[in-house]
């Protein structure tokens, strides 16, 4: 019987059981909330909610078991499914805003249920399945599933029409000054603070005779009853989200997050400024706390499959992903308009994992290792690689581990010789880190040997 093997006690399972988890309780906050209200279909938009995530976790369960037991190369990965189910759920507008004139896209119970079928559908069997048997996953699959479920509807969603852009109110654009309780020359004809409680707050609330930062806080913070379902409480958001951060922080990508929210923030102080707002606050804790951008820097844009591998390239994604956004809602006044700017930064992926590599050399420095755990090599299973990056972390000697038997993988002996693969001392800290449980010392042992014969 063979001996127990030592690894870093995260695995991938437990990695995407953290995730679910995460996601799950945001849900049931989003969901008991919104019980409260009602939309004019006469759906309640907590049952809605509900109903969403049981039909996009289902759907996305299922197809994955289906695909396994009908095609050789697609592995059974039921977690990850689960988690993208619940992705598609809490990434799809719900509510419907009072100041609403038209519907151009489903934002209500029943006609939501076909699209949420249909983007949980693409993304899992395009995106995630197809996608990934190239070895690498290109774009987040949710977010990229519903920009292309979405593309007949970009036109009116660009033009924001549904918002009254073209009626007599007019609602204040973000590309000029804007105010919380005064309404500005030439922007609308109401306050932006109206616009927010209007458009955000349960419908069946009576409006503040006299809007403050209070109200404004408890729209954006608290309770935002339309938009995304996963950044309806951001305070929710903020507390699950940095928790998790502090479980899995060698296996999550939070400078993405960081980096996202200070961009954010610059950029809205900026705007401000040259706009002439009258106040500095209003704009930033809108940018900052909408429900697409606050739902999408913890739990979308941290995406490791779809995002660089390098500190440098993490804090450039999420730079990138902020301004494309900012910009977009600015000028567009498409709010959620985060998912399409990270759908942009993932086809830069390749060209920022590039970007602030460590420099290999042949001196040894030993890392700090997480804790050690013991496993049954039965209970071990290889999944595809994440791109946590992780194994780069903990190199005696700044090699990409990861990397390096991709290029052995392919026999790019040109590579290997860049990545300096001969470098390795066979240390095994790689392996040991590796939530995939990816037998990367081997690989680049052999790599090495590769090298040498060469």
């Amino acid at each position: 019987m063979s001996k127990p093997k030592e690894y870093s006690w995260m695995t991938k399972d437990k990695l995407m059981t953290y995730t679910f988890f995460a996601l799950l309780i945001l849900t049931i906050i989003t969901a008991a909330m919104w019980s409260m209200e009602t939309t004019p279909s006469g759906w309640n938009l907590g049952l809605t909610l509900g109903i969403n995530a049981i039909i996009a976790v289902g759907i996305a369960v299922g197809l994955d078991v289906f695909l396994h037991k009908i095609t050789a190369d697609s592995p059974l990965n039921i977690l990850s499914a689960a988690v993208f189910g619940l992705i598609v759920t809490d990434s799809y507008s719900l509510g419907v805003p009072v100041m609403r004139t038209v519907e151009l896209f489903p934002l209500e119970a029943p006609q939501c249920f076909i699209y949420i079928v249909l983007i949980t559908v693409v993304g899992l069997v395009v995106f995630k399945k197809i996608v990934g048997t190239t070895g690498k996953k290109i774009v987040n699959p949710a977010a990229a599933a519903k920009l292309l479920v979405t593309i007949p509807f970009v036109q009116s969603l660009l033009i924001a029409i549904d918002h009254l852009k073209s009626s007599a109110l007019g609602v204040p654009a973000l590309s000029g000054p804007i105010a919380l309780s005064s309404v500005v020359d030439k922007n609308g004809a109401a306050s932006f603070g109206t616009y927010i409680v209007s458009c955000f707050s349960n419908a069946s609330g009576k409006l503040p005779d006299q809007f403050t930062t209070n109200n404004l806080l408890q729209t954006m913070f608290l309770e935002k009853f339309h938009g995304w379902p996963g950044g309806a409480v951001t305070l929710a958001v903020i507390i699950v989200g940095v928790a998790f951060f502090v479980v899995a922080r060698r296996y999550v990508k939070w400078r993405i997050t960081l980096s996202y929210f200070a961009v954010v923030a610059i950029l809205s102080l900026i705007l401000s400024f040259a706009y002439g707002d009258a106040d500095l606050y209003t704009r930033l804790l809108f940018e900052l706390f909408i429900g697409s951008s606050i739902f999408l820097a913890f739990f979308m844009a941290t995406d490791p499959a779809t995002t660089p591998l390098t500190y440098t390239g993490q804090l450039i994604f999420g730079a990138g992903t902020a301004i494309i956004t900012v910009l977009m809602q600015t000028y567009t006044q498409f709010f959620g308009a985060s998912f399409v700017a990270l759908v942009i930064m993932n086809l830069t992926v390749p060209i920022l994992d590039k970007i602030g590599r460590t420099k290999p050399t042949t001196e040894s420095k030993e890392p700090k290792l997480p804790k050690a755990k013991a496993f049954a090599p039965e209970k071990i299973k290889e999944y595809q690689c994440m791109k946590c990056g992780a194994c780069m972390r903990v190199c005696c000697h700044g090699l990409s581990p990861i990397l390096i038997k991709q290029a052995f993988d392919k026999q790019d002996f040109d590579t290997l010789i860049k990545l300096h693969a001969d470098y390795c001392t066979g240390c095994g800290h790689c392996t040991f880190v590796c939530p995939s449980r990816i037998d990367l010392r081997n690989s680049i042992l052999r790599a090495k040997a590769m090298l040498r014969q060469q």
